[in-house]
């Protein structure tokens, strides 16, 4: 049953541009893989620091030829979605001052973060069906996908640096890198709370009516979108 809270509609609201369509098809599923893959890997061998001091400690790697398999598809996927993120930023400078666009100008803008404050602070009143829905494209919508860019990012450039620092499948991790990993494992808990909001926002607005899906979707005339 729709929520009451359905926002009387103007005019249709139209779609977001095939570019920005199609960038966010490919990381949605890039981030679903790569969290997937993590889930699943053979996790890097830690350093005993004491061994390490006296170098006694050989190269030590269990065999877990599945986990390796997962763990080479998560070098992959993020080398892939690095990429995918790193288009997206650059598709949100260019495409900035357009109003269907993905916008990163709001970052910027103190009277857009006031907006969005003030949409987060109805949130409950919103989801109670005590206050219309904000309407497609708001400003804390637009902030809120700008950090999600900026959080992608940033777990595919600590995941580069990991990388570089550590010696590949059968070795231990550097200190560096421990450090570093530390940091992805803590932005990944950012992005698995910025895909919940995304999900859940997105799954509030199209119970209330509005066809955000048929918007963001690359094949929004498929069949089983109408």
């Amino acid at each position: 049953m729709p929520m009451a809270n359905k926002n009387p509609s103007k005019a249709p609201v139209p779609g977001y541009h095939p570019i920005t369509r199609w960038l966010h098809a490919m990381l949605v599923l890039g981030v679903i893989f790569q969290l997937a893959c993590a889930a699943l890997m053979a996790h890097p061998d830690h350093v005993d620091q004491k061994a390490m001091a006296v170098k006694t400690q050989p190269p030590v790697h269990k065999n877990d030829k599945l986990g390796d398999v997962f763990m080479g598809a998560h070098r992959t996927g993020g080398i892939l979605v690095a990429f995918v993120a790193l288009a997206n930023l650059l598709w949100a400078v260019v495409a900035r001052g357009h109003p269907r666009k993905r916008q990163i100008a709001v970052l910027f803008a103190a009277q857009h973060w006031k907006k969005a404050v003030s949409i987060a602070k109805s949130l409950p009143l919103i989801i109670s069906d005590k206050k219309n829905l904000p309407e497609p494209g708001n400003a804390l919508s637009r902030v809120f996908e700008m950090l999600g860019i900026l959080v992608m990012s940033a777990m595919a450039m600590t995941g580069t640096v990991i990388w570089n620092l550590w010696a590949g499948l059968g070795y231990n991790v550097s200190p560096q890198a421990e450090w570093v990993m530390e940091i992805h494992a803590s932005v990944a808990v950012f992005l698995l709370l910025y895909l919940a909001g995304h999900i859940s926002m997105a799954l509030i607005h199209a119970r209330a009516g509005d066809p955000v899906f048929a918007r963001i979707l690359p094949l929004e005339k498929s069949r089983w979108l109408k």
